[in-house]
């Protein structure tokens, strides 16, 4: 038997695995914390491109310097807009994040 053909079926494994690694979902949850000195009221985050900003993520809460909230999204929804308005109204924006691939945002 030819070397080539015993080590085709591990090399087939091989591509198999990896395709199925590739095929798993993204994770676009991402961790949003303020570094800054004044509270964060409002938290939203959109697809992007997207024409509407939908609901707060924070509702009610705010996020006081130093603190963080986790925002979950859609499974492979990875390219996200997301706008921050802190206490007295100025509002910061972060255009088309990958947030599959960073997971971690600072602000302000």
């Amino acid at each position: 038997m030819n070397a080539s053909r015993r080590l085709a079926p591990p090399a087939l494994a091989a591509a198999l695995l990896a395709g199925t690694a590739s095929a798993q979902p993204w994770d676009p949850s991402l961790r949003i914390t303020n570094r800054g000195t004044t509270a964060i009221n409002e938290v939203y985050v959109a697809s992007a491109g997207e024409g509407s900003w939908g609901e707060d993520r924070l509702g009610s809460r705010t996020l006081g310097s130093g603190q963080s909230i986790t925002v979950r999204l859609p499974e492979n929804q990875c390219v996200n807009d997301i706008r921050i308005i802190f206490a007295g109204g100025e509002a910061k924006e972060r255009r088309r994040v990958n947030t599959c691939s960073e997971s971690d945002l600072v602000f302000p």
